[in-house]
Order: structure tokens, then C-alpha cells, then sequence
């Protein structure tokens, strides 16, 4: 039976430590406001912990928890929990099985390689309205996880380690959140990752990976602020990119109703754009190729080309709007060009290239120009 258990430090209710060392399953700690210490940590087995303050921030424990195979859930609820050792905060071991929740709850960091959550058995993770700070999400390659993140926050802005980092098997849903830092995953992952209105800093997608991006931004300016590589399927609509998107390997990219500002796609790539536009500058190299239906291309004074395709790549187009601003369309190599114009800035198009063949280009008059290299 579930026990209500109220607790507090100045005598109106049962104490801290009492309550930890008469701790049964499905127990509910209500905690005043106030601090408690944890430093040894605790294996939980199926409690829930809730502040009782007006924000998470009135009640803080100090401390650490472990979800080992006996716990099958443990939900925090309108705390803030901070560690200051080399332990993470949260960390579901690889034997559990296990629903890990946060309500309006903020986890602390140090800042170091230590994570705030880290899950290596099979967990579903639950983050509402909370705030990971100075610390990450950890989705180690022995989990099987589903993780849910609605509204919520994970700034952790590192330059060596991810923010989110997911590995092993399982799906996350990421909706309404902001992300400051590295979205990552890797060459052994298996899984599918949605965003939903949110904002990311950086993504770099490995592995056997879906994505499915909807109304959301990559906000750095970097030329691989979004890398998708591997066996990744990616699938993007109504998306902004502030930086670059680097497409590479044995991926298919499908980008609809989006606004890229570089894009980069080289190896095997297979990329399919439809209504959108690419403001800076867009590579396709090697074996990539391309089709693009109502696709505005771009080009702006620090880019040589607005478009550029070399080795064997190619890019199939209709109803494309061409921006040059100043700079030239290269086709390289053996790489070939079929495009149909409806727009452009420009009433002549220089297009230099090795041959003449392999451009075919119809609505605008072009010229080619000799490649001296």
C-alpha cells in the first residue's frame, strides 16, 4: 500500500534520514522546502520523491540515485537535485528494467564526464518540464530506452561530449525543448529520434538512425552543424538550418519546406529536396545525387560557387529559382546536371564545366566556361 510520508527538517514531520532508513516500495516522500544531503546516494526501488514548495528550486537534495534491477520506477517530481562527485546523478544500471520520471525537476551537473542521467539497462525515461543543466543525457550502447522530452531543457554546451547522446537501441521523442549542445548519436546506435519544435545546437547523426524533424532549428553556423552519415534516414519538414547540413556514406535525406544555409553532399548520398531553399551554397560530390522540385539556390559573395557538383555526382531539378548573386555554377569531373528553371535573378548563367554535355539546363540562357584546372 502506498504510504504518504511528509518530511521535514524543523520538527513537523518525519526527518530526512529517518525516512531514508524506513524506506519501502511505492513509498511517496513529500519534502518540505529546504536542503537534504545524500552523499553516499541510494538505490531506489520504486519510491517517488515530490518537493512541496512553490518551484523546484525551494527544495534541493544534494546527493545521488541508482535504478538497479529490483526498481521498476522512480519519479522525482518539483526538485532540484545536484551532485558534486564522481558519480552520475541518476544512473540506471545495465540489468534494470524501468520507468524513470522527472516532473518540473532540475538536475545539476558538474561539468565534468560524469552524467546527469545515465542509462545503460532498459528504461523508459520520462522528462517533463525540466531542466538539465551543466551536465547530459547519457543513452549508453547496452540500452534498450524510449526516452519522451516535452518541455524541457539540456544545456550542456561541450565541446567534447554530448549534450543528448544516444547509443544502443529504442526511440526518443523530443517535443517542445530546447537543446544547448551536441544532439549525438552513434555508429552503433539503432534508433529513431523525433524533434518536434525544438531547437538543437548541433546534431550529428550515426548509425542505423531515423529522424524525423518537424518546426525545428539547428542553431549554430558551423559547416557540419548537422551531420548525417552512416545508414541514417533522415526525414525534414518546416525546418530552419543556421549553419551547414553535411550529408555523407550510404544516407537518404528527404528535406521538404525548409531553409537551409549550406548544404554538403558527397559519398553515396541521396538527397530529394522539395520546396525549399538553400541561402549560402550547395556541394554535391562523388557519387551523391540529388532531386530538387520548387528549390531556391542561392549564392552570397564568400562562396565561389552557388552550386557546385563534381566526381559522378548528380542533381536532377524542376521548377527551381536561381539565385546567383555574383558566383558560378560548377560541374566538374563527370558530374551531371538536368535542371529546369522558372526563376532567376540573373538573365545569364556562367556555368563552368569540363563538359558541355553534362549540363542541361532549360527556362534561362546559360554559358559555359572552361574549367582551367
Amino acid at each position: 500500500m502506498t504510504r504518504l510520508i511528509k518530511v521535514s527538517g524543523r520538527g513537523d514531520g518525519t526527518d530526512w534520514k529517518s525516512a531514508l532508513k524506513d524506506l519501502q516500495p511505492d513509498d511517496v516522500l513529500l519534502l518540505a522546502p529546504g536542503f537534504y544531503e545524500l552523499n553516499q546516494g541510494l538505490e531506489v526501488n520504486n519510491i517517488t520523491i515530490k518537493g512541496t514548495g512553490n518551484a523546484s528550486e525551494e527544495t534541493v537534495i544534494s546527493g545521488f540515485f541508482v535504478l538497479d534491477r529490483d526498481c521498476s520506477f522512480f519519479t522525482l517530481e518539483n526538485i532540484c537535485l545536484q551532485t558534486k562527485s564522481d558519480h552520475n546523478t541518476i544512473y540506471v544500471e545495465d540489468n534494470a528494467d524501468t520507468y524513470l520520471t522527472l516532473r518540473n525537476t532540475n538536475l545539476y551537473g558538474d561539468e565534468n564526464d560524469m552524467a546527469a542521467i545515465a542509462v545503460n539497462g532498459k528504461c523508459t525515461l520520462e522528462l517533463f518540464s525540466s531542466r538539465i543543466l551543466n551536465s547530459s543525457v547519457s543513452l549508453f550502447a547496452q540500452a534498450d530506452f524510449r526516452l519522451t522530452m516535452t518541455d524541457s531543457l539540456i544545456d550542456y554546451d561541450s565541446k567534447d561530449y554530448a549534450a543528448l547522446g544516444i547509443q544502443g537501441k529504442g526511440t526518443a521523442i523530443i517535443s517542445n525543448s530546447v537543446i544547448h549542445g551536441n544532439l549525438s548519436t552513434y555508429p552503433d546506435s539503432n534508433a529513431e529520434v523525433d524533434l518536434n519544435n525544438t531547437s538543437i545546437s548541433y546534431g550529428l547523426i550515426h548509425g542505423q538512425t531515423w529522424v524525423n524533424m518537424l518546426n525545428s532549428t539547428v542553431e549554430k553556423n558551423d559547416d557540419s552543424s548537422f551531420y548525417i552519415s552512416d545508414d541514417s534516414w533522415v526525414n525534414i519538414l518546416q525546418s530552419e538550418f543556421k549553419g551547414g547540413v553535411f550529408i555523407d556514406k550510404n544516407t537518404k535525406t528527404l528535406i521538404q519546406n525548409s531553409k537551409i544555409d549550406r548544404l554538403i553532399a558527397c559519398d553515396n548520398a541521396k538527397v530529394t529536396l522539395n520546396n525549399s531553399s538553400i541561402v549560402s551554397h550547395a556541394d554535391f560530390q562523388d557519387k551523391a545525387s540529388a532531386d530538387a522540385t520548387r528549390v531556391a539556390f542561392s549564392g552570397r559573395d564568400d562562396f565561389e560557387y552557388f552550386l557546385a557538383l563534381n566526381g559522378q555526382a548528380s542533381l536532377g531539378g524542376r521548377d527551381l529559382i536561381l539565385n546567383p548573386n555574383g558566383s558560378t555554377l560548377a560541374v566538374q569531373d563527370d558530374a551531371k546536371i538536368k535542371l529546369n528553371i522558372v526563376s532567376s535573378s540573373s538573365k545569364d548563367l556562367e556555368v563552368e564545366c569540363n563538359s558541355r554535355p553534362n549540363v542541361n539546363i532549360l527556362g534561362m540562357r546559360w554559358e559555359a566556361k572552361k574549367n582551367n584546372d
